[in-house]
């Protein structure tokens, strides 16, 4: 809008009336929300053309009743032809979007007339200080939907007749303020001539201080209003202020209820500051500021009434109540206040915060930190950052697109930064960080209620730790809900983020829904945070409360007129000091980030994995940003070291960085960890500060965690393809280079092979797409010397497929196959078979070419639900299939599909723990609450009560070194069994592990003694090792969140000598550092005893076994048996193909004492006795001794024991 001429004419006619007139022209383009226009608004009634309207304000002149108001538009002129508009679209509430319905109101859009078809809409007449203001909406641009035509009326002639009123006189007199300048009344209104009119107003006045409370001689800029408890909490913020040249003083609302009437408590605090206000106006220094010192349980709020649409409230807590101070709030007297017909005043007197605290740590906390913001000038007031969520998907709204519209009023030499969903770089803990950086600037639109806000919770927002403090703008709902009966003793996350140690200063926030408008950033909720920002930065209005009232007041006809944009003006509350300025960009300040770290054990073993007692480097990268002034002398430090790890560099300091630099790499700290440091996740903290370079002082200390792990996760895992699993990986030498691979089979049938640095380098996908719920197989079964992978799946599918992936063959059997397949030798053929059940019922023996076995399938009319086992159990030579069902049966089938004799034989109840065979025929399976021990006849020779179902099932292996097998499992629940054969539980055990479990456990050797331990891995694959007395072994368990653990092996995985836990979780693979040398004592290192899954101590390899895939062929050197030893013992290794090798006895001087072989020998397993003698045949001395195993390819070493 154009002013070209006000004509103020005040005629004085027969009735002593008079006679304003303002004449200016509009913007042709101002209907558009691209015309740049910044006095338009635009229509906000669902369904009509979107475009804008002209709101303006008049001031009339000083003791003038409006009686008549005329709005002349000059003769509409086409602006724009064949123009499509949009329409308005419903306007909904932010944390409750919905699929926008809005249709295009037919009345309207059918009709070939102008909208709007008035001209003009007078809204009222409002007070500000005393001055009157008449609010009128005119309409100068109109369109014609069927002509889709723009027209304009270029100009606009405003005549208004008034009236002399002395009662309306004295009440502006009695609130108008002399001293001040008004340059809020000046933006606001047509007329700003009119202000002189006013000057004469004192000799109106009539007001007298309406208590002893107000002392006319001792005006304050500010007053803060609380109880007597919090009243010496502000004691040395009221000093502060005063320093500020902000006369401050306090009241108490004993004194308020005492001496004021009122309809209520919050009333009377009302009265008590319009007093004030009245009081002090005439005084050189006017009241200007109030704070509300406490939340509504020291500070009643004002609930105001409010409806849009079906959406009503009769209490929104609406804090402006206490600032808008020459106007009625309940003109009916009802008990509903704030109502349209209830003359509500809606402009303010004074600029108001709200301190919503209660304790004197939360009163300490707010002061606290607005003194540390104004006082300090920091590398914070640099930064400005928003936050954006989605609105809406139907249609798509971004809260990002509405902060990019905000971002346009906040000057450029701040960093700005986005954190936007739309863009992907929105997320609770990338949020959570910022907060705890410390910005000066924050603005965000999206979701949020009375305890949650950019993702975070009430209990996230109390741990923030931040030193640096800004303030927030939300449009979110409910975020600044304080009133009692919303938030309850909890209070609102707005309330939180000032009150807590960290968080924020300040925060602007809605008590009530915010809202939106979907497809559009016309919502009505962003007109408000707009101006803010207009106010704090272009409108010269730089402290949190008047630009708050700036942002209202350019509203003020919206909120007049329609009741969201109303619901909306009530709503908003600052929660902090109204007087606080917003800090602008300073561009001497640096800004120190830690780009990124690396960490290295270069001064210790340097294999890049931590291990206890070692000294580690620290290479921070830390830059200055290109947006910031030069950084002097940089002061970085280590801080928060954990319990027992030396700082061994104290701070350094970095001379400067120039924008853009980062320091140099060699630049480092060292600290040392402890021998006895446990394995975990270890947090430090680095801490940046460097000198401002005009008054030296501190710009500010930014921390940066850093972190290593000593942790049983190898480097190189976990690997991961976002593909869900059930089976347990296999570990063999896929591409038959001499080291292991891990073959990881995902449910859809895809193989990825992964070599032990984690990487991935070949597999098959099997077609078409399968449905695998358990594990694989793998054995030789063509004979051809290569083995085969055999899965079974829920499409009904037997595969059988070479390790590139080629069909061997594919048996589909129509049934649901969700368990692991055996592969075992059922008949004279010697050729092995492939086993497969399906879930009810059905049992399959497929051979090698794909055809079924003679007497397959066997209908057990039964469900199985567990695993099944393969075994000799008749001693013929041949394998016998053991098979446990639903229905309590336990069935052992021949190579013909028939029953031995004595089978089957049922037990009474479900059988969900999978059959497992001992050395000597026996079976051990469970039920949900029994462990159960079968002979090979059918006998039960256990039946034994245990607290849950086996997770899959039992495993056994001599634990006890009674030379008799033990049966070891645990139940889903984390009870951890070992039992003899004859149901007696061994010392030591039950052992409850407190976590739960669907994997079984593992046996093997992993310390000095000659007894295997217990491995078990959680459902979320952290580790448990116990010992064979029920203890668990030092250093564990070692807790991990791999959620989704599928059954492990054990292996030495990078040819090493050392022992590694291979395991799958929900979607990869996780690999764990066991930090314990290979073993020759392992008697159950993989699913169901080894690769055959056959689930009998025989498979296993830890006896006689010809098969090569049960243990995969690479160099090992096993640690003697005995050790220690008196006189004798074997050394036994194992070498993967034929060479030269050399196996030799040193001393711990590295002196040889013996070669015990030194030759070339062919490939496999081998065996020597070393009589603890050396080469000339005498007997050595007792102690320690190495035995070294050179081959061409690795040189392995073990120790021993020799004493007498």
């Amino acid at each position: 809008m154009k002013k070209v001429l006000i004509l103020i004419t005040l005629i004085m006619t027969c009735a002593l009336a008079f006679s304003l007139t303002l004449s200016f022209s509009v913007n042709p383009s101002g209907w558009s929300k691209d015309s740049g226009a910044n006095d338009t608004a635009p229509f906000l009634e669902a369904g009509v053309p979107a475009m804008n309207y002209l709101p303006v304000r008049v001031l009339i002149p000083f003791g003038e009743r409006v009686e008549n108001i005329q709005v002349i538009l000059s003769e509409p002129e086409i602006q724009r032809k064949q123009q499509v508009l949009d329409f308005v679209r419903k306007v909904q509430i932010i944390s409750q979007p919905q699929p926008d319905t809005t249709v295009p109101k037919p009345e309207i859009w059918n009709k070939d007339a102008l909208f709007p078809a008035e001209d003009y809409k007078f809204l009222g007449t409002q007070m500000f200080c005393g001055f009157q203001i008449a609010m009128i909406d005119i309409y100068p641009w109109k369109y014609n939907p069927v002509q889709k035509t723009i027209f304009v009326s270029k100009n606009v002639t405003l005549q208004i007749e008034t009236s002399w009123d002395d009662e309306l006189a004295e009440h502006s007199a009695n609130f108008y303020a002399p001293a001040k300048d008004y340059p809020e009344l000046t933006r606001l209104v047509l007329n700003p001539e009119t202000i002189n009119s006013y000057q004469n107003a004192i000799s109106y006045r009539t007001h007298q201080p309406q208590s002893r409370l107000i002392d006319l001689s001792v005006p304050k800029k500010m007053i803060i209003i609380t109880n007597s408890t919090s009243a010496s909490y502000f004691q040395n913020y009221i000093d502060w202020q005063n320093t500020r040249n902000i006369s401050t003083g306090i009241y108490l609302i004993t004194d308020i209820y005492n001496s004021y009437v009122g309809a209520d408590n919050a009333e009377k605090i009302r009265n008590f500051i319009s007093d004030a206000y009245q009081t002090w106006s005439s005084t050189s220094t006017p009241l200007e500021y109030v704070i509300l010192g406490g939340d509504d349980e020291i500070i009643p709020d004002r609930g105001c009434f409010c409806e849009v649409g079906e959406t009503v409230d009769f209490r929104i807590p609406t804090d402006i109540y206490y600032s808008n101070l020459d106007g009625n709030w309940n003109a009916d007297g009802d008990q509903i206040w704030g109502e349209s017909d209830d003359i509500v005043d809606l402009i303010p007197e004074v600029h108001l915060g709200r301190f919503p605290a209660e304790t004197a740590n939360e009163f300490g906390n707010m002061t606290r930190k607005i003194q540390y913001y104004v006082n300090n000038d920091t590398y914070s007031n640099n930064l400005a950052i928003m936050f954006g969520e989605n609105l809406n998907n139907n249609p798509l709204t971004w809260g990002g697109d509405y902060k990019d519209d905000v971002a346009t009023h906040i000057p450029d030499d701040y960093i700005l930064s986005t954190m936007y969903q739309r863009d992907g770089t929105f997320s609770s803990i990338g949020v959570w960080n910022a907060l705890n950086d410390g910005a000066n600037v924050m603005n965000h639109m999206g979701h949020s209620n009375e305890t949650s806000l950019l993702g975070q919770g009430t209990g996230s927002v109390e741990q923030l730790q931040n030193t640096e403090y800004g303030f927030l703008y939300t449009q979110g709902c409910y975020p600044a809900a304080f009133d009692q009966r919303t938030s309850g003793d909890g209070e609102s996350i707005g309330e939180h983020l000032v009150t807590t140690s960290g968080g924020l200063f300040s925060f602007i926030g809605n008590t009530r829904y915010g809202w939106y408008m979907p497809g559009s950033i016309n919502g009505p909720s962003q007109f408000y945070d707009r101006q803010f920002f207009i106010g704090l930065y272009e409108a010269n209005q730089p402290n949190l409360g008047k630009a708050l009232t700036y942002s209202r007041l350019q509203n003020v006809n919206a909120a007049m007129d329609n009741d969201v944009m109303r619901w909306c003006y009530y709503e908003m509350v600052l929660f902090g000091d109204p007087t606080i300025e917003v800090k602008l960009p300073d561009p001497a300040l640096p800004f120190l980030t830690l780009e990124g770290y690396t960490i290295s054990d270069a001064d210790g073993d340097g294999d890049g994995s931590f291990n206890p007692g070692e000294i580690l480097r620290i290479y921070p990268v830390i830059k200055n940003s290109p947006e910031a002034g030069t950084a002097y002398n940089i002061s970085v430090t280590l801080e928060n070291l954990p319990q027992g790890i030396i700082l061994l560099d104290g701070p350094q300091v970095i001379p400067q960085l120039l924008p853009g630099e980062s320091c140099d790499s060699s630049f480092y700290f060292r600290i040392q960890l402890p021998q006895d440091i446990t394995y975990g996740t270890y947090y430090l903290k680095i801490l940046l500060d460097s000198s401002h370079p005009i008054t030296g002082l501190s710009t500010g200390i930014r921390k940066f965690n850093l972190s290593f792990e000593i942790t049983m996760v190898d480097g190189n895992f976990p690997w991961d393809c976002q593909i869900h699993t059930k089976s347990a990986p296999i570990v063999y030498d896929l591409n038959n280079d001499g080291t292991l691979d891990i073959l990881y089979l995902n449910t859809l049938g895809q193989a990825h092979y992964i070599n032990n640095n984690g990487e991935e380098f070949g597999g098959f996908t099997a077609s078409p797409q399968q449905d695998i719920m358990r594990s694989s197989a793998m054995a030789d079964l063509t004979g051809d010397g290569s083995p085969e992978i055999v899965y079974s799946s829920r499409t009904g599918k037997i595969n059988a497929v070479t390790l590139d992936g080629t069909t061997v063959f594919s048996y589909d059997t129509g049934k649901q196959l969700i368990f692991t397949p055996v592969i075992a030798t059922l008949d004279h053929s010697g050729m092995d078979k492939v086993i497969a059940h399906s879930l009810n019922g059905y049992v399959y023996a497929v051979n090698s070419d794909g055809s079924l076995c003679s007497g397959f399938p066997v209908n057990l009319g039964s469900s199985i639900v567990t695993e099944i086992a393969a075994a000799d159990i008749n001693q013929d030579g041949l394998m016998e299939i053991i098979i446990g069902c639903q229905n309590g049966t336990l069935h052992i089938l021949n190579a013909s599909g028939e029953e031995l004799p004595e089978f089957p034989i049922n037990i009474g109840e479900i059988i969900n723990g999978s059959p497992t065979v001992l050395d000597n025929g026996n079976l051990v399976f469970g039920t949900n609450n029994r462990m159960l021990l079968i002979s090979s006849s059918g006998e039960i020779l256990v039946n034994k009560p245990i607290v849950a179902a086996m997770a899959s099932g039992p495993v056994v292996a001599n634990i006890s070194g009674d030379r008799e097998l033990e049966i070891v499992f645990v139940t889903i629940n984390g009870m951890l069994y070992a039992v003899d054969q004859n149901g007696n539980d061994i010392n030591g055990f039950p052992v409850n592990v407190n976590d739960n479990f669907n994997a079984p456990p593992l046996i093997v050797n992993l310390d000095e003694d000659i007894q295997p331990e217990i491995l078990l891995t959680s459902y979320q694959n952290s580790l448990y090792i116990y010992n064979n007395n029920g203890t668990i072994l030092s250093g564990y368990p070692f807790i991990t969140s791999f959620n989704g653990c599928t059954p492990g092996t054990i292996c030495d995985l990078d040819n090493n000598d050392m022992l590694k836990l291979v395991s799958g979780y929900s979607t990869g693979i996780v690999v764990m550092n066991l930090r314990s040398p290979e073993t020759p004592i392992k008697p159950w290192i993989t699913y169901r005893g080894a690769l055959n899954r056959q689930g009998s101590f025989a498979c296993t390899g830890y006896v006689a076994n010809s098969d090569p895939y049960t243990t995969p062929p690479v160099n090992r050197l096993e640690q003697n048996y005995p050790n220690p030893f008196h006189q004798n013992t074997t050394i036994s290794y194992e070498t993967k193909k034929e060479g030269k090798v050399n196996l030799s006895i040193f001393n711990l001087r590295g002196q040889l004492v013996r070669t015990l072989q030194d030759e070339y020998i062919p490939s496999g397993k081998h065996s020597i006795v070393w009589d603890g003698k050396d080469s000339m045949g005498r007997t050595v001395a007792d102690g320690i001794y190495l035995c070294r195993l050179k081959t061409p390819e690795t040189i392995l070493t073990r120790r021993m024991l020799l004493f007498k």
